[in-house]
């Protein structure tokens, strides 16, 4: 077997081993799934699994150590059974914030979208704080779950009409939305004026009647708004920036919250709301310590990871084991020398 497969396991074996596993909600009424990391680098999923309590979970984890965790949304009666034979009973409400979904892709922008959606969910939805769980993914964005029994029973369709409202597809000149995308409207434009930004946006004959009317485009009269671009513009704030797929899914697979995701190494984390503005992935989300572990980089590349910059040539390096088992996830490492 290869070195650097052997050391992996070896490493998230000894994680869960002094890890407390996360336990969903009825565990026994969901579907499974997991990537080996015997089959590492290859992403295999073996799916279709089912326990029938936590110990039974926790041993399985432990014997066959995952590169990746799942499990489903969806409660089953027969969770083990093929897709048919499930017989589906509800689903969790879910939804994935992924950087690479949207305009400004960082994790700082992911944050901002999760924000937007929670207070969304409360205020318009009518969700308690206390039923909405926030993780990050353990790479490129961040999960929110939410248990509310509401939701539980929406198939498909009407849960699409949720990530419309959330989106703005089929947007209408009403209602909370368009009272939330009136007020952003209005402080754009206020901001513009201030710092003398509006003669670059409209000219001097539209910028007075934007003027004369800030109050009216306020209380919902944007036909006071020349130009189309800054509808737009405010729309795509006011929309949350969600994955479609993953929320209208009624038997999506998630990451397990407490994992590790394969291939980063870094942990599936749960957050509380008021933690997240200054939740720091590359430093919050790490899993592993700073012993120093011999590795072989295979390309030149930059990396920042526990509050530290590291520039590394291809060829022989002595670095912290949380940065080398990051490079192992990605491929662009091998251990030892």
């Amino acid at each position: 077997m290869d070195i650097t497969r052997i050391y992996l396991i070896k490493k998230f074996g000894e994680y869960y081993s002094r890890t407390k596993i996360y336990e969903p909600l009825n565990l026994e009424m969901r579907e499974w799934a997991f990537v080996p990391l015997k089959k590492f680098p290859d992403f295999i999923m073996v799916r279709h699994i089912s326990f029938s309590n936590f110990d039974e979970l926790r041993k399985f984890i432990l014997s066959n150590v995952p590169a990746h965790v799942y499990y489903s949304s969806a409660y089953y009666n027969n969770p083990s059974a093929e897709m048919d034979k499930k017989e589906w009973k509800g689903s969790d409400l879910i939804f994935d914030i992924d950087y690479d979904h949207l305009p400004s892709k960082s994790l700082r922008s992911a944050k901002r979208e999760v924000f937007k959606l929670v207070e969304i969910l409360e205020k318009d939805f009518g969700v308690d704080e206390r039923s909405i769980e926030i993780c990050f993914s353990g790479n490129r964005g961040y999960h929110v779950h939410v248990y509310d029994k509401r939701f539980l029973y929406l198939d498909s369709i009407e849960r699409r009409e949720i990530v419309d409202y959330l989106t703005l597809v089929g947007f209408k000149m009403r209602g909370t939305q368009f009272d939330r995308m009136c007020e952003i409207v209005y402080r754009y434009l206020l901001n513009a004026f201030r710092d003398g930004r509006i003669y670059k946006i409209l000219d001097e004959r539209s910028a007075r009647i934007v003027r004369e009317n800030l109050r009216e485009i306020r209380r919902g009269r944007i036909d006071f708004i020349p130009e189309s671009f800054i509808l737009e513009r405010c729309m795509n704030k006011v929309a949350v920036h969600i994955d479609p797929p993953v929320t209208s899914d009624i038997k999506r697979l998630i990451r397990l919250p407490n994992s590790l995701h394969g291939k980063t190494g870094f942990k599936v984390k749960l957050i509380d709301l008021n933690e997240l503005e200054d939740f720091d992935p590359k430093i919050d989300a790490l899993a592993f310590g700073e012993d120093p572990v011999n590795v072989r980089v295979l390309k030149r590349l930059k990396v920042e990871i526990g509050g530290e910059r590291y520039v590394l040539d291809r060829g022989k390096h002595r670095i912290p084991e949380n940065v080398a088992i990051f490079l192992m996830c990605r491929g662009v490492a091998r251990y030892g020398h």
